[in-house]
């Protein structure tokens, strides 16, 4: 009897793992939050534009800063200096800064740049265009995991955050905001391809007694890519004028390393014997990556499932979105996408600095607070982590829509009373910290693992484009929905995410079966009934046998 289902965690598998999310998922993390720390200092470096000074007294002075002079600026300024926040169709942002001299008392400031409305769209594409390419490059997952393999696809896909991350650096150098656009567009196609293929092959290289642990490790590396973001874009790292390009520039090292290790590493080896009919390869990859040479019971597992898909193709999109035998398994995954983009976590980082103000949290500490907001993140999912393969995907997915609803109310409580209480905004901020923990433990992570889990190995690459392709949209589609929601809804807005949280947590409870320490082929045979199809005689044995097993 073989010993290979999962009994120990050894290093090549762990920095498989490492590898992969380091190079790939940590940056679609990194590339998300790295471009708020440094944002007035690139609008102000190339956009033309004065720089005003309110002091304490509220004297406004006007400086003309030599790398932009605009004189649309100018003349709003000079028309209406003590107005300046309500002048129409242009954007005011707020620094403000404590400076303490040698022989003068601290002396509180606010510099305040001022855009035009052409300048403001210009930036706000800028920072979108990353999820444009990220819808890109999910619908591309297929295609390149059928072209490359999982390895493969990984590996060229750096080339595109390599690309950006030179364009990104030299920037400031070239006075090129067209450069920083372009390489967030070629960022963002980089990641919507990371968030595809990482988990297919986390999933089929991990042991099915641990898969949903390592799973998590891949949205694991998503929070540790906004911490690291937020970490090096204060000013005492590299969040400042000089150093800028090379913060926006450091999301190539993680390709790097990931192009020095990953070639030496072997391909999924379900992809090596169900795709490429390579037993021989697929039996030396899971002895490296296994703690002992006996793989019997992985290569069986793995010859019953490709027996069962030797007359059917690799699969596409429209051929997946057809078939009947995975409709129920395609209907879940985009339904939990939607739902991972739509249950509010993206409102919660809207109200941050509102809700920071609110408990006297201004200026400079805002970013030191949100960089303990991250950190919360970080550890919550690393609880995730634990907890996975211990309580199951189900009940921490549920459990987790249950605690972000439960926030939701509390939240449109504390938001509409905070002006009226003074105590209230501490509450908003406990709300911050549960929500986050109950999108953490299941939300966050979750999604991914199932979307690799749900799907037998010819419809798994387009399932997963298809779903992190959903994923994507709903993301581009809430960034210019939700401003409209939130000018038109207020605080009460928090209730459309509650409707949605309540709708998640219902359908995974009554949809979605656990998939905690079982085969491919036994989930697949899990959604039969549903979907109203026979299994075949391979898949029903091996069913079987999980039952009498168990």
């Amino acid at each position: 009897m073989g010993k290979s289902e999962g009994h120990g965690i050894t290093f090549p598998l762990v920095l498989a793992v490492l590898v992969t999310v380091i190079g790939s998922t940590f940056q679609y993390g990194y590339n998300i939050a790295v471009m708020n720390g440094p944002a007035k200092l690139m609008q102000a470096y190339f956009f033309e534009g004065e720089e005003t000074i309110m002091d304490t007294n509220n004297n406004i002075s006007v400086t003309d800063m030599p790398s932009y002079t605009s004189h649309v600026t100018q003349q709003l300024i000079s028309e209406n200096e003590t107005n300046i926040r309500n002048v129409t169709n242009v954007l005011v942002l707020t620094k403000a800064y404590t400076e303490a001299g040698p022989q003068e008392n601290n002396l509180q400031e606010t510099e305040t740049i001022v855009l035009t409305s052409s300048e403001k769209f210009l930036w706000a594409f800028t920072v979108s265009i990353y999820t444009v390419g990220g819808m890109i490059g999910s619908f591309s997952t297929g295609i390149c995991v059928k072209k490359f393999g999982r390895k493969g696809a990984l590996l060229a896909s750096n080339s595109l955050s390599i690309v950006g991350a030179i364009l990104m650096g030299t920037s400031k150098a070239a006075d090129s905001l067209e450069m920083i656009i372009i390489a967030r567009f070629l960022l963002g196609i980089f990641a919507g391809l990371a968030t595809g293929i990482v988990p297919l092959y986390l999933g089929e290289i991990s042991p099915k007694r641990i898969r949903g642990g390592l799973g998590v490790v891949n949205q694991l590396s998503i929070t540790i890519g906004i911490l690291c973001a937020q970490l090096l874009s204060l000013k005492e790292a590299l969040g400042t004028a000089e150093l800028w390009p090379v913060l926006l520039a450091f999301t190539g090292v993680p390709s790097v390393i990931q192009l020095c290790v990953l070639p030496f590493l072997p391909e999924s080896p379900r992809c090596l014997l169900i795709d490429k009919d390579r037993e021989d390869l697929a039996r030396k990859a899971l002895i490296f990556f296994r703690p002992t040479p006996d793989v019997g019971d992985e290569i069986r597992e793995m010859r019953e499932e490709a027996r069962a898909e030797s007359a059917t193709e690799q699969q596409t999109v429209i051929m997946v979105i057809k078939d009947k035998t995975v409709r129920w398994q395609l209907l879940s995954i985009v339904f939990i996408q939607f739902t991972q983009q739509l249950c509010g976590i993206n409102a919660i980082f809207f109200y941050l600095n509102t809700i920071f103000e609110a408990a006297g949290v201004a200026g400079e500490a805002q970013n030191y607070a949100s960089v303990g907001v991250g950190t919360v993140n970080v550890l919550m999912t690393v609880i995730s982590v634990l907890l996975m393969d211990r309580l199951g995907r189900k009940l921490l997915l549920a459990g987790g829509y249950a605690v972000a609803g439960l926030f939701c109310i509390i939240m449109t409580i504390a938001l509409n009373l905070q002006d009226q209480i003074s105590w209230i905004s501490n509450l908003s901020i406990a709300c911050v910290i549960g929500f986050i923990i109950g999108f953490a433990i299941g939300p966050g992570p979750v999604p991914w693992i199932l979307t690799a889990e749900l799907f037998r190995q010819s419809s798994r690459p387009a399932a997963s484009a298809i779903g992190c392709g959903v994923n994507w949209t709903f993301n581009f589609a809430l960034a210019l929905v939700f401003p409209f929601m939130q000018d038109g809804m207020g605080p009460y807005v928090f209730i459309f995410f509650l409707f949605i949280c309540i709708i998640a947590t219902a359908y995974v409870i009554i949809i979605i079966p656990e998939t905690k320490g079982k085969t491919f082929q036994e989930i697949n045979g899990l959604f039969a009934k549903r979907n109203k199809v026979k299994l075949p005689d391979v898949e029903m044995e091996e069913t079987t046998r999980h039952i009498v097993r168990d």
